[in-house]
């Protein structure tokens, strides 16, 4: 079964290989077709013009004239022949092949002939690094400076528009000293002003749509990698959201640099460099995401070796054009290369181990092995199709691969997403019915005890009794009693009492905790209001002054009135106890826009400040005879807890206390 399962996963992942290579070559192809200045040139004449259309655009690729090393101005032309070098836009990515140290860097005069008729406008897109634009012998503007005295790198895509009436001569000067490209790498474009004001707006929304999404993905991945970085979730989902985040973020700093070069850059090695960099910073994320979420215990030495290969690559192409390069200029030619194929091994590599993870039959596979092989074949096109292609509107192919990449962790991050997300809900779902399971449960047991308190407590009540009134008929009908003897059956009578005392108030613990408080909506104005009129009477029989001060505002609670007013009672009948005759007791509520607050202060005797932290302890009495259980309090205090509020006490000896209740509203 395993050995068929195996076979299986390898059939599959062989075919979607194949099935993703027939599909994107084709692709590939087609973009090639349309959407390329090697086929939508300019066509040129025996004579070596190149035609401009009247409406519509072409690329200026073939019939330069190449003068390497030297400026030369129209006046030098105008005075006599020079010797050049016929050559066509991309045929020489610098100045090496012409320096017997293969030196990349110089100056350098490409010239070509026009000719058409009207207005057109010419599109000269990132010259390398340094350029100036003359058209028959009129500087139309340029960028940096290309004097090797003074030079001054500066990037900028340059729209210059002019009129042609027959035939004209195109000479640009640029200058090199910066970068492993240079001279007109990029073919220019020409055409009427129209037709080429909508392409260079067709490129800005193109790769706008390439630019905003995965800026959007990334920052949304790096929050929620912070948000999720403390809690206890899934640590190889956390990093995979991180790393996705990144690899988002480094292409999208990868593809922004038709927006920087529309406004120009003066930092030249910097932007480059940052290329560079994102490219490889987006290979490093890669292979952490493929290693965590397909391969997470498996070829943990590869995994490192990889990720040594790919940080020290990122290291290296940010120092290497800022220190090696304008020491060792030489080996500026091997270094592009370098990068280039680079780039195409790690993507092979990548391509294997979704494969691999394919093979094993791990889930989301699929799609990764899709994106990583696509992503391949893209990056191979790329170096194979240098000279050949360069698109109009469209992005290069590897920068196609790229956002495979991210577009493919993307769904795959989403499906995850939505897994963990339905697991969750499962889990909780499972969470709250064992939840309800268990509460009912212990509910049942806290019922079921608290009958068998007061049960107990019942049947213990009647012998107590009996024993109680048994020794009160002895010691009262004086039967043959000595004087130990009545002190003995008083002693007796005193303990039953006391017996008696605690029973009751076990039955009223086990009445409070045995069922559930049902609560209800209440008005806790009219509710105090009916408080106050039904105890002042019996207040007032202690000597005592009974007041209440009552907002009019509406405080509307949940709440069970029977508790409320038992916890109320126990508070009013304390501080009865503990107030002199001719004292003073208010009940007042007020409220915020949270919670009610209901007070009730006395001035009677208080209470001791090492006795005030410890009222609402069960068992504990301030009482002098000691007969008090120290319950009231302690209960109050537990049906204010059922009501979600608080209680607190403040107090000062000889002064009066008050007992302050905060109950939320509804």
């Amino acid at each position: 079964m395993k050995h068929t399962r195996f076979t299986k996963s390898i059939i599959q992942a062989v075919l979607i290989l194949l099935g993703t290579i027939t599909f994107t070559l084709p692709v590939l192809s087609a973009f090639t077709h349309y959407d390329n200045k090697y086929i939508t040139k300019a066509r040129l004449t025996q004579d070596h013009f190149s035609i401009i259309p009247e409406k519509g655009y072409c690329a200026l690729v073939d019939g330069w004239e190449l003068y390497p090393d030297v400026l030369l101005s129209p006046k030098d032309f105008s005075s006599e022949s020079q010797p050049f070098y016929p050559t066509w836009a991309g045929e020489y990515p610098n100045l090496a092949l012409f320096h017997p140290d293969r030196n990349p860097y110089g100056t350098a005069t490409w010239r070509l002939h026009l000719r058409g008729n009207g207005n057109v406008t010419l599109y000269l897109q990132e010259p390398l690094c340094a350029a100036k634009l003359f058209i028959d012998g009129v500087c139309l503007g340029g960028t940096g400076d290309v004097s090797p005295e003074n030079y001054t790198p500066y990037i900028q895509d340059t729209a210059c528009s002019f009129f042609l009436n027959g035939e004209a001569e195109l000479i640009i000067q640029t200058a090199n000293y910066s970068h492993y490209y240079g001279g007109i790498w990029y073919a220019p474009v020409i055409g009427d002003t129209d037709s080429v004001s909508r392409l260079i707006a067709s490129r800005m929304i193109f790769y706008s749509l390439l630019f905003f999404p995965s800026l959007t993905l990334a920052l949304f991945c790096i929050v929620l990698w912070k948000r999720q970085k403390g809690s206890p979730a899934d640590n190889h989902s956390d990093s995979a959201s991180f790393y996705f985040g990144i690899l988002s973020l480094s292409f999208a700093l990868r593809i922004c640099y038709p927006f920087l070069r529309m406004f120009g850059v003066p930092l030249v090695r910097t932007l480059y460099a940052m290329e560079d960099a994102a490219a490889m910073a987006g290979i490093y994320c890669s292979i952490q995401i493929i290693f965590l979420l397909f391969l997470p215990n498996s070829f943990k030495h590869l995994k490192k070796i990889l990720c040594l290969l790919s940080l020290g690559t990122c290291a290296m192409v940010v120092l290497v054009p800022f220190l090696i390069l304008p020491a060792y200029p030489g080996i500026t030619l091997w270094y592009g290369l370098f990068i280039s194929w680079y780039k195409v091994i790690m993507a092979g590599f990548l391509a294997v181990l979704t494969g691999y993870g394919c093979f094993l039959g791990l889930p989301h596979t699929k799609t990764a092995l899709i994106a990583t092989a696509a992503n391949g074949v893209c990056l191979l096109y790329s170096v194979l199709s240098i000279g050949y292609y360069e698109p109009f509107i469209g992005a290069y192919p590897e920068e196609y691969g790229a956002f495979c990449m991210v577009f493919a962790f993307a769904v795959l991050m989403v499906r995850r997403s939505r897994e963990m997300t339905a697991e969750n809900r499962k889990l909780n779902l499972h969470l709250q019915e064992e939840v309800q399971e268990k509460t009912e449960h212990l509910q049942k047991l806290l019922t079921e005890r608290g009958q068998l308190i007061a049960e107990l407590g019942h049947d213990m009540k009647s012998p107590l009794t009996s024993l109680s009134n048994m020794a009160q008929i002895i010691r009262l009908n004086d039967i043959m009693l000595d004087e130990d003897t009545h002190r003995r059956m008083r002693h007796i009578e005193k303990q039953c009492n006391v017996l008696s005392e605690r029973l009751k108030s076990i039955q009223e613990i086990a009445a409070l905790t045995s069922t559930p408080v049902q609560m209800k909506p209440m008005e806790l104005n009219q509710f105090l209001s009916d408080f106050y009129q039904n105890c002042r009477p019996v207040v007032e029989l202690y000597g005592l002054n009974f007041q209440e001060k009552i907002t009019s505002r509406p405080c509307r609670i949940m709440g069970n009135p029977e508790q409320l007013f038992r916890a109320l009672e126990n508070l009013l009948y304390n501080a009865a106890d503990f107030t002199p005759p001719e004292g003073m007791i208010v009940l007042s509520l007020s409220r915020d826009d949270v919670s009610a607050r209901i007070e009730l202060s006395d001035n009677g005797y208080g209470i001791s400040e090492e006795d005030l932290p410890h009222i609402f302890q069960r068992s504990y009495t301030t009482r002098s005879d000691k007969e008090g259980q120290g319950l009231g309090l302690a209960i109050t205090r537990t049906i204010v807890l059922e009501h979600a509020g608080t209680i607190d006490a403040v107090s000062r000896e000889g002064e009066g206390s008050t007992f302050t209740i905060c109950l939320p509203l509804m």
